[in-house]
């Protein structure tokens, strides 16, 4: 999922102009990836919802300020603002972030159906739940959400060399996984 070219101007022009069309734009562009993302920490789909959306209304009520320079990317921004409410709802409900299992996968129309059409997108969909958490979302960063290393160290609060090391690690965990569960 690329990256909204000009998301940074969108929303600094949202918490200026307060247009509501602005923020609809931003939430049309980043929900799905978003949502698994969170879905990541709290396993819960209804709980990955109500973040996501509870990412959103942060950006409308609070209109936290955005520093390219800091920030870097807004999409990084944004999912670190969101990996902070998955973090604080954890801590609040007192829940394990643990790996997603495969009933989560289902041929509901949400956006996860939407990102699983095929049955190779399933099989590594499988595949990645079955990774440590910190491995599937680093992966999930660099390959779907097409974030670069650093903006995926931004996202997850690590350092660029953590951010390496989990991308291999992943990588190599994958492959056994998808080995040890595609017909060769």
């Amino acid at each position: 999922m690329k990256d909204l070219p000009d998301a940074e101007e969108i929303y600094l022009r949202f918490i200026t102009e307060y247009d509501d069309r602005d923020l609809e734009a931003l939430l049309l562009a980043y929900r799905d990836g978003l949502y698994l993302f969170l879905l990541g920490y709290v396993k819960n789909e209804e709980d990955a919802e109500d973040l996501m959306m509870d990412t959103f209304a942060k950006l409308a009520v609070d209109k936290p300020y955005f520093e390219a320079k800091r920030a870097g990317s807004f999409k990084s921004w944004l999912y670190a603002i969101a990996r902070n409410n998955a973090l604080m709802h954890i801590r609040k409900h007192k829940m394990e972030a643990v790996p997603l299992e495969e009933e989560t996968i289902s041929d509901a129309d949400t956006p996860e159906s939407v990102l699983l059409k095929d049955e190779q997108s399933k099989m590594l969909y499988k595949a990645l739940s079955g990774l440590k958490a910190d491995y599937r979302r680093a992966l999930m960063l660099l390959y779907i959400e097409e974030l670069t290393h650093e903006e995926i160290a931004q996202a997850m609060g690590l350092r660029i060399k953590q951010v390496y090391n989990l991308i291999d690690r992943g990588r190599n965990a994958l492959k056994k996984t998808l080995a040890s569960i595609s017909p060769l």
